[in-house]
């Protein structure tokens, strides 16, 4: 008796893909890449003069210009006519389903720590185009610990209209969230207060966090462990959404039949001040 196929297919949980749901995303159309510009640096405050005074010249205003040229991305996969044919379960919607996937993810792992170079900048990647190194905080955490204080001191690094923002979210990797969880008052205390409700979701220091399998969890001097800040300032640039082309004929001698996927997309944060990184000591 041939082999009975059930339909019904084993794998693991996929992880989240995170930032995209947070941060603005932006089509290009008709270009090869997108500008924008930015106020680098603001003009002084006004001064108070008399009724025929121009106060003094402020000489510090200055622009920039943010620019993202979105990158290839791309992934071959091959598979069996015979098991396309025989298979109980859609191999072929599998197949595309899982290409979907691995292309949110490769964006993810470059959202979070990608160079700039080739592929988007992260947000753990310190840069003067992206996120800078005054945006890292790493007062009273230790070399290997995050630390309560550690984790005001960052918060507190944004400015108040930041605070004030609804939008704000942490991002750590689930080992951080695990650490952060463990924290305890003099008296022996946990210091996590978890949400009790679905409307009033889990915070660390009252602002909503997530968990990313794809954020550093290196735990060691100077490694970045976490970052808050509001997300729609996570800029992305798609040229083109993800296309899958069916290949019947190239692997005909080997009985296959090939996927290619491909799409083209740059990101970056394009406000360094909307974000503070969590550094150890």
């Amino acid at each position: 008796m041939p082999e009975q196929f059930i339909a019904r297919l084993i794998q693991d949980l996929d992880a989240a893909v995170l930032i995209r749901g947070f941060a603005t995303v932006i089509p290009v159309v008709g270009a090869e890449s997108i500008g924008a510009p930015s106020l680098d640096t603001d003009i002084d405050d006004a001064d108070w003069t008399i009724e025929l005074g121009i106060g003094d010249e402020g000489t510090s205003l200055a622009f920039g210009k943010r620019n993202l040229t979105p990158h290839p991305l791309g992934k071959l996969a091959k598979c069996s006519k015979d098991l396309l044919a025989s298979a109980a379960l859609s191999v072929e919607s599998i197949i595309r389903q899982r290409l979907l996937f691995k292309f949110g993810v490769a964006e993810e792992k470059a959202f979070m720590t990608g160079s700039g170079s080739g592929r988007p900048l992260g947000i753990f990647t310190a840069s003067d185009s992206g996120i800078t190194t005054t945006q890292d905080i790493s007062t009273d955490n230790t070399t290997t610990e995050i630390t309560c204080d550690g984790l005001i001191n960052c918060l507190y690094a944004l400015t108040a209209p930041w605070l004030a923002s609804g939008r704000l979210r942490w991002i750590f990797h689930r080992d951080a969230v695990k650490a952060i969880r463990k924290l305890k008052d003099g008296n022996g205390q946990y210091l996590w207060q978890p949400g009790m409700t679905a409307d009033r979701p889990s915070t660390i220091l009252d602002v909503p966090y997530l968990m990313s399998e794809y954020a550093p969890n290196t735990f060691t001097s100077g490694k970045y462990v976490g970052i808050v800040g509001d997300f729609a300032y996570y800029w992305i640039a798609d040229s083109m959404t993800v296309e899958i082309q069916r290949l019947i004929e190239l692997y005909a001698a080997t009985n296959q039949v090939g996927f290619i996927g491909r799409l083209r997309v740059d990101g970056m944060p394009v406000l360094s001040t909307a974000f503070a990184r969590v550094t150890l000591g």
